[in-house]
């Protein structure tokens, strides 16, 4: 059996942003958990650096960034490339150091022989590794086999999220003594976001927008009077601000922890007319974890990704002075 003793936020991945920043992240779990099977990628396939391709889907775009971020690794000098994983340590390098607990998600895998001890090749890797890439935590492991312990040490890189796209990208590596050298594992884990289908965005009928505003619960205090925009150009801006809103990554299991809240939030009633019925409403939550509830028609739609900010964009794109932060409300 393992036992982890790994470094503060290891096992977040790439939180942040994620959803554009904020909201929820991919959870890792350390192996041997068993996750949903990853999108497998041909060992003969390369790409180069990712970049915004409309023409490609969150998962090819997925695709691309993982040999890209491969490609990236830094192969220690004499170091000698593997067709598999080594079966030193009873196989502990044939499966993964951790995993994403999302179906969303690209693994692509190399195995190297190097010259040097173990510690001694993962500060290499630190110091050559492209200045693009992060810390993102690292760690030890132990695990019996035969009549003795085979330890293994890793380190997690990352890259920034590309937001509503690529919700996390992350280069791990993981050693361990075999023999005389070192045994590397190198992994480039990418996980992306499902794409909104065209059904599930603000009709394009819409011609003004109702801005209303809770201010939550226990609040001795009268909320502003809602305000109905029919400018063209800020009704489009806002109806473009819920459109490029993400989906919320897919997660067997989900762990999260939010601030407080009190259920404060905006809501945005999207119509075709003055006075006409809504056409789809976003309540944008204004404390507590960020998020958008978003129904089209009066149906339910699937909760929507956003960032603390969304809040004030929104009255700044609609020119209110309201305020999304009260003392009541503030995260704590």
């Amino acid at each position: 059996m393992r036992l982890f003793a790994a470094a503060s936020g290891l096992l977040a991945v790439g939180a942040a942003v994620a959803l554009a920043g904020c909201g929820v992240a991919p959870t890792s779990v350390s192996k041997p958990v068993s996750v949903s099977k990853p999108v497998s990628v041909s060992a003969g396939h390369t790409a180069g650096p990712a970049s915004p391709r409309a023409a490609l889907s969150h998962e090819q775009r997925a695709v691309a960034d993982a040999n890209a971020i491969l490609a990236s690794f830094a192969v220690p000098p004499g170091a000698r490339k593997l067709p598999a994983a080594p079966t030193v340590g009873g196989g502990v390098l044939k499966q993964p150091e951790q995993l994403p607990s999302t179906p969303d998600l690209v693994d692509k895998s190399g195995w190297w022989l190097a010259v040097g001890a173990p510690r001694q090749v993962l500060g290499w890797e630190v110091a050559h590794l492209p200045r693009r890439f992060s810390g993102g935590g690292g760690g030890y492991g132990s695990s019996t086999f035969g009549f003795g312990a085979v330890t293994t040490w890793f380190d997690v890189f990352s890259l920034p999220a590309i937001p509503a796209v690529l919700d996390s990208r992350q280069l791990i590596v993981e050693v361990v003594a075999d023999g005389g050298k070192t045994a590397i594992r190198v992994d480039s884990q990418v996980t992306w976001l499902p794409a909104r289908p065209a059904g599930e965005m603000v009709p394009s009928a819409v011609r003004a927008v109702t801005v209303s505003e809770y201010l939550g619960w226990n609040v001795d205090r009268r909320p502003p009077k809602p305000v109905t925009i029919t400018d063209p150009a800020k009704v489009r801006a806002l109806a473009a601000l819920i459109d490029g809103l993400p989906m919320p990554p897919r997660f067997g299991i989900i762990a999260e922890s939010c601030p407080d809240g009190n259920g404060s939030d905006l809501t945005l009633a999207f119509s075709a007319r003055l006075g006409g019925p809504a056409l789809a409403v976003a309540t944008v939550a204004l404390s507590g974890c960020p998020g958008v509830d978003f129904t089209i028609g009066g149906k339910q739609q699937p909760a929507l990704g956003a960032t603390s900010a969304l809040g004030t964009q929104i009255l700044t794109i609609a020119g209110l002075p309201w305020k999304t932060r009260y003392p009541w409300n503030l995260p704590s």
